[in-house]
């Protein structure tokens, strides 16, 4: 009865693990789409950029005032903000991929104390139908 309550424990903070996980992984994806936003909306801009003609300005909003910026600047500062963001959703992708193995490592450990647990009982069950043919003897 003890290592059942044992492995009922062990069962318990796997779940809470898991819990804990996917939580984790809910932030990074949340992030991860925000980022996707950001870089489709970016791509955008590089879209535009590229339709320009040579004469066309380019301003930049810096504070409650319009500057006029060079066109060559402004598209290199797109295209590493767009590097950036894919860099980031990279990251983000192998952040995922890394809470789905240790979920998965998880669920494998609960399969297994789950697997004990039934062990446990059955050998329990065996001794009470051993004890009880013995005083009926």
């Amino acid at each position: 009865m003890q290592k059942q309550a044992e492995i009922q424990k062990k069962l318990e903070s796997e779940v809470i693990e898991i819990k804990k996980i996917e939580q984790e992984f809910t932030k990074v994806f949340k992030a991860k789409q925000s980022l996707v936003e950001k870089k489709s909306e970016n791509e955008m801009v590089l879209a535009e950029f590229n339709l320009m003609s040579g004469e066309a300005s380019v301003f930049k909003l810096v504070g409650p005032v319009l500057a006029k910026q060079d066109t060559a600047e402004a598209k290199g500062n797109v295209e590493k903000r767009i590097e950036f963001i894919t860099k980031e959703i990279e990251r983000m992708d192998k952040l995922e991929q890394d809470f789905q193995n240790k979920v998965e490592e998880r669920r494998k450990n609960i399969t297994k104390l789950q697997e004990d647990m039934r062990r446990e009982f059955m050998k329990e069950q065996a001794n009470l139908q051993a004890a009880s043919g013995q005083q009926a003897q």
